[in-house]
């Protein structure tokens, strides 16, 4: 078994989400997985946060890459908000070795089929004691974490809470991914 990480208390995440929801809103509301590393079978649910506004963006508002705009009309359903670590977390590193060790390659966990990345998080969260999985952005190649809802007294709101996000902020995100920010 590999190396858990450690991210240290006080570690700042960005997330952005829907207005409509908790920035501490641990996923999917049914028991249909949706994204990469839900539970197959729905008894555990997940936050996915990013260690920079630019990933959380990318991750959230950039998630076909072959769409080349980024609706203004998306961007006003969403609101961006910080988070912080209450304790050190203890992620399973799916960011170099740790993905070889489950037979993967990049290619297979940065991809749009969903199946084996969620089986394998199902895996971690059954053989582990990890609080989530470290895993690298599809869009920028930094780092992100599935945080499992067993931690979830391990992270608070931090000084941004359901914030807006701006137009200057959302056109200045999108050029960064290559995406034109438009305003229907």
């Amino acid at each position: 078994m590999l190396r858990l990480r450690r991210l240290r208390e006080g570690s700042i995440f960005h997330r952005i989400h829907r207005k409509s929801l908790s920035p501490l809103f641990f996923g999917p509301a049914g028991v249909v997985p949706l994204q990469r590393y839900d539970d197959p079978a729905g008894g555990y649910k997940m936050l996915y946060l990013a260690l920079d506004l630019e990933t959380a963006f990318g991750e959230t508002m950039v998630r076909v890459p072959t769409v080349s705009d980024v609706l203004s009309s998306d961007v006003a359903m969403r609101a961006r908000s910080e988070l912080v670590a209450t304790r050190a977390l203890k992620l399973y590193p799916l960011v170099d070795a740790g993905v070889s060790a489950h037979g993967l390659s990049f290619t297979e966990l940065h991809g749009s089929d969903y199946r084996r990345t969620q089986a394998i998080g199902a895996e971690i969260h059954a053989k582990t004691q990890a609080d989530g999985v470290l895993y690298t952005s599809r869009f920028n190649d930094r780092r992100c974490v599935a945080l499992f809802d067993r931690a979830r007294d391990a992270v608070a709101i931090g000084a941004v809470d359901g914030a807006a996000l701006l137009a200057e902020e959302a056109l200045t995100l999108a050029a960064r991914f290559g995406k034109t920010y438009v305003d229907p």
